[in-house]
């Protein structure tokens, strides 16, 4: 439950940072971030597990030619495309482009593997 919660506020907090660096991340009104915070930690813990192993699958002739290295973006993918499944669900949050998707994707891995260390 500990690590739940602090996904949910890792997710957060780092979907309204995005919204200020990142030109194609929208949020219409600040209420928001709580309910894409919500519905990004859900969709994690109902369907991250099958995102893991589709993720996991497809990067298998990648892994196979880099030697595993292609493991090193594999928690990005994931948080790439359940924060796109979010931004389908929800009405109020938009991401314009892949660029904007990945760089607050990666804004969610580095803030759910820095809060836990820093509480």
């Amino acid at each position: 439950m500990k690590t739940l919660i602090i996904q949910a506020l890792a997710a957060g907090l780092a979907v309204l940072v995005g919204t200020k660096l990142m030109p194609g991340v929208r949020i219409r009104r600040t209420g928001t971030t709580l309910v894409v915070a919500a519905v990004f930690t859900l969709l994690n813990l109902l369907l991250g597990w099958l995102v893991k192993f589709l993720v996991a699958v497809a990067l298998l002739p990648a892994a196979v030619v880099t030697l595993g290295l292609a493991y090193l973006f594999f928690g990005l993918l994931v948080n790439s495309v359940l924060l796109w499944a979010t931004d389908k669900l929800i009405d109020d949050f938009e991401i314009r482009g892949f660029g904007s998707l990945f760089g607050t994707a990666a804004l969610i891995s580095f803030a759910g593997w820095l809060l836990p260390r820093i509480l």
